[in-house]
């Protein structure tokens, strides 16, 4: 047993000692290696031209079925050529009697009437005969079998299979698993049971937050389009993203956790599965470097690189698309390493050593990140002006995204550090001001009633009549904005006021000639507007 998880790799079954009696060949293994029975048979016949053909027996999401062209599958249907899977399932029914359930991604064309399985994720239930990689199976009870390139497995969660491959048949058991690309056999235990989990549609992969030069290709074909990518984006199903020089992305996924494309990368995304157990997201590093934060309790997360294949079911990891993982908390499964563990504190060299983690740079500046993505958002009006035109000034969270909605319009605040700004001329009238923040998995909003106003009230006094110590004034007053302007009289070195709207008629106490009597009128954002004496 080995110290990163409990399996060793890199043993050939070719190099066991071997005993041949009776045409029968029994291979004794070394320690890590679980033993497997090898027999030279023919090649496995064809099954008749007049087989029952493959239905469907249960359709989830995005599957079809290839005649003359693509359709999407439909239940009860014959499957005469090929099938495939986008973000979805697809059950099929074995002439044998099992079934084959194939996941989201993945690909199977007919050999000999048979399922020959290409590319994705595939379980079966019962008996069944079918192809991978060259390989024929005969399949007695529950058997998931996995093709990405980097792994190329058959592994038994219960019963057995009889594996034919150039000449040879080789048998495993409940706990065993084929590596097709080392030839090797290997102890199993089943960290990722995707297959258990009731497929309820498709999840989302939305970009949360860019740094610098972030582009993302949403045709899914060769050669790709390229374009600048958007907040909130949600990226397709066989969509890409990569980021430029000194760039970074952050994705969320339904469901919760997120990844952190790293600059000059590129990422792929395979599929993002809602299920009754939570989610499962498939995604491919094609270069650079990602930095992973799974939650816990939300399903499986699978991602794959040039060189290795990482599963795991919440944990902060490390991948690189040269082979180096390290891990920061949880557990991160290598199927593509006879399913080594790496645990909180290791790291897989780029060569495949197991080894200490070693923090670098890259980690300290992506731990520094997740401390700022996880702290409380926080969003206050520092100061707002109103006068001449709109100067805003808000404070909250580095790294944030504020967006201010006047009226029919939104502007983008600058800022530095935790200090933003916007700086706006606004026509005369009343607006609604929503401040919005943005920040990787969380958003916050704050609403203000702003009314710009710069005409002063208009006032005019049409008489003055004085009678002993009373002095009447006759007048109007209006604004556009303000309701009831605020008068203010000034006689005799005292202040009188009055809210007024339209005509007034106003009485003020009076011990002497009105000759210093001053009038003005106020409206509610301080404009002041000022009487002409008759």
């Amino acid at each position: 047993m080995s110290a990163s998880g409990g399996f060793l790799s890199g043993i050939n079954l070719r190099a066991a000692i071997t005993a041949v009696a009776c045409g029968i060949t029994f291979v004794t293994l070394g320690a890590g290696v679980v033993s497997a029975q090898t027999v030279s048979t023919p090649a496995p016949t064809p099954p008749a031209t007049d087989s029952e053909p493959l239905r469907v027996l249960q359709v989830g999401g995005s599957a079809e079925v290839l005649n003359r062209a693509w359709e999407q599958a439909q239940v009860s249907q014959s499957v005469v050529q090929a099938l495939r899977t986008g973000t979805g399932r697809a059950v099929l029914g074995l002439p044998e009697g099992g079934k084959l359930t194939l996941g989201s991604a993945s690909m199977m064309r007919l050999n000999n009437g048979q399922p020959d399985l290409q590319s994705g994720r595939f379980f079966v239930n019962g008996i069944g005969q079918l192809y991978l990689a060259g390989a024929h199976l005969n399949t007695q009870g529950q058997i998931r079998m996995d093709a990405d390139g980097k792994v190329m497995r058959i592994a038994v969660v219960m019963g057995q299979v009889r594996i034919s491959r150039d000449g040879h048949t080789t048998v495993l058991s409940a706990g065993q698993q084929y590596d097709l690309i080392s030839d090797q056999v290997h102890p199993f235990n089943e960290k990722d049971p995707w297959y258990r989990s009731q497929f309820a549609g498709s999840g989302d992969v939305t970009v949360q937050a860019t740094r610098g030069s972030v582009m993302a290709d949403q045709s899914a074909q060769t050669p790709p389009s390229w374009q600048a990518i958007q907040l909130g984006q949600t990226l397709n199903m066989g969509g890409r993203i990569k980021t430029g020089a000194n760039a970074w992305a952050e994705l969320g996924f339904t469901g919760g956790g997120y990844l952190r494309l790293q600059a000059d990368s590129q990422l792929k995304v395979l599929s993002v599965d809602r299920t009754a157990a939570g989610r499962q997201v498939l995604l491919q590093l094609e270069s650079g470097s990602a930095w992973n934060v799974v939650a816990k309790g939300q399903g499986g997360y699978q991602i794959t690189t040039p060189t290795v294949t990482t599963a795991v079911r919440g944990t902060v990891f490390r991948v690189d698309a040269a082979g180096l993982v390290k891990v920061f908390d949880g557990v991160v499964a290598l199927p593509s390493q006879a399913d080594v563990l790496l645990s909180v504190g290791q790291q897989r060299s780029a060569g495949g050593q197991v080894e200490p983690l070693q923090r670098d740079a890259l980690d300290d500046l992506n731990m520094t990140l997740d401390t700022e993505r996880s702290a409380r958002t926080v969003l206050n009006i520092s100061s707002l002006n109103l006068t001449p035109d709109l100067q805003l000034a808000v404070s909250s969270n580095p790294n944030s995204v504020l967006t201010a909605t006047i009226g029919d319009h939104t502007y983008s605040l600058s800022g530095e550090g935790s200090a933003y700004q916007l700086k706006q001329s606004l026509p005369e009238g009343r607006y609604t001001l929503t401040l919005r923040v943005l920040r990787p998995g969380q958003t916050r909003v704050l609403n203000r009633t702003l009314t710009v106003d710069r005409t002063p009230p208009a006032v005019h006094i049409t008489s003055l009549q004085q009678t002993g110590r009373i002095l009447r004034i006759r007048g109007d007053v209006s604004d556009a904005l303000t309701a009831r302007p605020l008068l203010r009289a000034t006689l005799g070195g005292r202040t009188y006021t009055l809210h007024a709207s339209g005509p007034f008629d106003w009485t003020l106490p009076a011990a002497s000639s009105p000759l210093d009597l001053q009038i003005t009128a106020l409206d509610d954002t301080g404009n002041e507007g000022h009487a002409i004496l008759p």
